[in-house]
């Protein structure tokens, strides 16, 4: 009566693979292909994960960092990444340059990671008196990996990552452009290709004074692949009295976001920010169990 127990998940990771390596590749690009936009929600916060010309001259360095864990049956599936990036002042006035480093690894279940790692560089500068112009590139590499089981082997694939942006800022407005997984890579970890999707990202957001000490953040994002349909997210990011964040944000009849956090919290000559995040995921069968995303930003 215990082997069944014993071997289900072997079973299963069989089953997984199965599907994966069918020869639709359609189903390769929904399994694999998936991005940090989808992945995680908080881009409003970080959006170095959708455009690497994002920037933010109100510091001089910022470190990121972000989980997300299945709530409820599903074991071992979860999400991570890390971001830094450093100011280097221009001798332009109101210029500024931005070098970071940013590392993802999103796990699904025991056997099957896929791992980013890019360094990323970004210019900021001054165009007329209300508005501004950055640009920034990230390049770095992808691994896909599956691991070894008692019922097959695995494997593991490297391949070169990228993307482009610009992004177009005044006062309350943010309009930004981007290209993600410029080289269309290829990978081969099982003996089965799986081809990264040109991105095609724009984000719009527009910032609102609703009170005294009230701030009101619309933002969208779209997400054209060269080969797939488009995707989307609406969102609200309310600041209250500069300190507590409350916002909700909807992906593609995908899932729908509740973000809770604080800000401006010092500590050790340092800022801090905490932010929450609960999903429920829908508009798909079998739903994925919904999930907890815990963000936190140190700056100086």
């Amino acid at each position: 009566m215990c082997k069944p127990l014993r071997y289900s998940k072997y079973i299963m990771f069989g089953i997984a693979v199965m599907i994966l390596l069918q020869s639709n590749s359609s189903e390769c690009f929904a399994q694999l292909n998936a991005t940090v936009f989808e992945d995680f929600s908080q881009f409003i916060v970080n959006p170095y994960l959708i455009n690497p010309s994002a920037t933010d001259s109100s510091y001089s360095f910022k470190i990121c960092a972000n989980n997300i864990n299945e709530l409820g049956l599903i074991k071992n599936v979860s999400r991570f990444y890390i971001d830094g990036d450093k100011r280097i002042n221009s001798s332009r006035k109101n210029g500024f340059h931005f070098i970071g480093l940013q590392a993802i690894n999103s796990k699904q279940g025991d056997y099957i990671s896929r791992s980013r790692m890019q360094a990323h560089y970004s210019w900021f500068a001054q165009v007329s008196k209300k508005a501004f112009l950055s640009s920034g590139v990230s390049l770095g590499f992808i691994n896909y990996a599956f691991l070894t089981t008692q019922g097959g082997t695995g494997g593991s694939d490297y391949a070169p990552d990228g993307s482009i942006g610009i992004h177009y800022v005044r006062p309350n407005t943010f309009i930004g452009l981007a290209i993600q997984q410029v080289f269309t890579s290829v990978l081969i970890p099982v003996n089965q290709s799986f081809r990264l999707s040109r991105l095609y990202n724009l984000d719009l957001s527009h910032h609102f004074d609703v009170g005294p000490r009230t701030n009101l953040a619309v933002y969208g994002m779209v997400q054209q692949p060269d080969k797939g349909n488009t995707i989307y997210s609406l969102g609200l990011l309310s600041e209250i009295s500069n300190v507590v964040l409350v916002g909700v944000n909807d992906f593609s009849l995908r899932k729908t976001s509740f973000n809770l956090g604080v800000k401006q919290i010092r500590l050790l000559g340092a800022e801090f920010m905490f932010m929450t995040t609960y999903s429920i995921y829908h508009g798909s069968f079998p739903l994925p169990d919904n999930s907890l995303e815990l963000f936190i930003v140190l700056q100086k």
